[in-house]
C-alpha cells in the first residue's frame, strides 16, 4: 500500500508528511520491540544467576548479622520515606525481605552423628 492509495493528489502534501512520520514511528517501535524481546532471555538468566549467587552468599552469614542488616535497611528505608524519597524507600524496603528469605531458605546443617560407646 502506498500513500497514493489514500490520496492520489497528496504526493507532496500534508497527508504525505504525516503518513511518512507515522510509518517511521511504527518501524522504530517495531525494531525496538524486536530488540527488547531478543534480550529478555539473557537478562532473565543473568538476573536469576546473580540472585542465586547473592542468596548463597547471604546464607553463609550468621543469623545475627542478617537481622542487623535487615533492621538497618528497614530503618534507612523509613528515613527515606519520611524524607519524601518514595522510590528509593521502596527499593530499600525489599532488602529485609530478601535477607529474611536467605535465613528461611538456608539449607539445614546435617546433624553430627552421635558417638556410641562400644
Amino acid at each position: 500500500m502506498t500513500i497514493e492509495d489514500f490520496d492520489p493528489n497528496a504526493r507532496d502534501g500534508h497527508l504525505t508528511t504525516i503518513l511518512r512520520r507515522v510509518t517511521g514511528l511504527v518501524k522504530s517501535v517495531r525494531d525496538g520491540a524486536t530488540t527488547l524481546v531478543g534480550r529478555i532471555p539473557g537478562t532473565m538468566t543473568a538476573t536469576r544467576e546473580r540472585a542465586q549467587a547473592t542468596t548463597t552468599a547471604l546464607q553463609k552469614l550468621p543469623d545475627s548479622t542478617l537481622r542487623s542488616l535487615a533492621v538497618t535497611s528497614a530503618s534507612f528505608g523509613a528515613g527515606l520515606f519520611l524524607a519524601g524519597r518514595r522510590r528509593v524507600a521502596i527499593a530499600a524496603g525489599i532488602v529485609p525481605a530478601f535477607l529474611g528469605a536467605a535465613i528461611v531458605l538456608r539449607p539445614s546443617k546435617p546433624a553430627a552423628p552421635a558417638k556410641v560407646a562400644p
